[in-house]
C-alpha cells in the first residue's frame, strides 16, 4: 500500500547551523556529526535495521519535495526508519534524481532494506554538502507520524539535511531524529 510523502522539505524551515539559537549542545552535536549515522546508531545499540516505508519514482510537479531537484523530470524517494533495538530513531527520506541513477549508481535504486549510509560511505568519490537543520514544533507531520510508531511527544524534534555527490552526481538525504531517539536523552 502506497503511503504520502511526507513532504518535510517544505513543512519547515531549514536552515545552517549558525542560525539555529534554540537546540542544546548534544543535539546540535548529532545533527551536526559528517561520520556515517548508520555506524554512529550502531554504537548506541545492540541490533540495528533498517525498514522501508516506502520507495516510488515521481517528479517535482507531482510531488512538492525538495527545490534541489525541481527540474528534475525523474525523483526516486526512498523512505525508511532506521531502528535501534527495535524502536525507530529515525526517519529517513532520500530524493534522488534519474540522472544520478546511472553507472554504478544505479545500485542505489535496489538497495532495499540496507543502509544507505553503507553504500554512500564506501564510496571514494562521495562529498557532502552543507547541512541545513529544521525544527519540527508540536504537532508536526512528523509528530503525526511519531504517534502511528507510539512515540508521542510534546517537544520539538529536529533535523538534518544535506546533499550528497557520488562521482559529482547529487542526491539529498534529510533525517528526522524520533522522541526515541538517543539525541534526546
Amino acid at each position: 500500500m502506497l503511503n504520502q510523502l511526507l513532504n518535510i522539505a517544505s513543512s519547515a524551515t531549514w536552515q545552517e547551523a549558525e542560525s539555529v539559537d534554540n537546540c542544546s549542545q548534544k543535539v546540535l552535536s548529532w545533527l551536526l556529526d559528517e561520520s556515517s549515522l548508520t555506524k554512529k546508531l550502531e554504537q548506541h545499540c545492540q541490533s540495528f535495521n533498517v525498514e522501508v516505508r516506502q520507495q516510488v519514482t515521481t517528479n517535482s510537479e507531482a510531488t512538492p519535495l525538495s527545490v534541489h531537484f525541481s527540474d528534475a523530470q525523474q525523483i526516486l524517494v526512498r523512505e525508511v526508519f532506521l531502528y535501534c533495538d527495535q524502536r525507530a530513531h529515525v526517519f529517513a527520506q532520500t530524493e534522488i534524481p534519474s540522472q544520478t541513477l546511472s553507472d554504478s549508481q544505479q545500485a542505489l535504486a535496489n538497495i532495499g532494506s540496507e543502509s544507505l549510509g553503507r553504500f554512500l560511505f564506501q564510496s571514494t568519490s562521495l562529498k557532502r554538502g552543507t547541512i541545513e537543520i529544521a525544527e519540527f514544533k508540536s504537532g508536526s507531520l512528523i509528530h503525526q507520524l511519531c504517534h502511528t510508531l507510539d512515540q508521542s511527544c510534546d517537544h520539538s524534534l529536529w533535523a538534518r539535511r544535506s546533499l550528497f555527490y557520488i562521482e559529482n552526481k547529487p542526491l539529498l538525504v534529510s533525517e528526522v531524529f524520533l522522541p526515541a531517539s538517543e539525541i534526546y536523552q
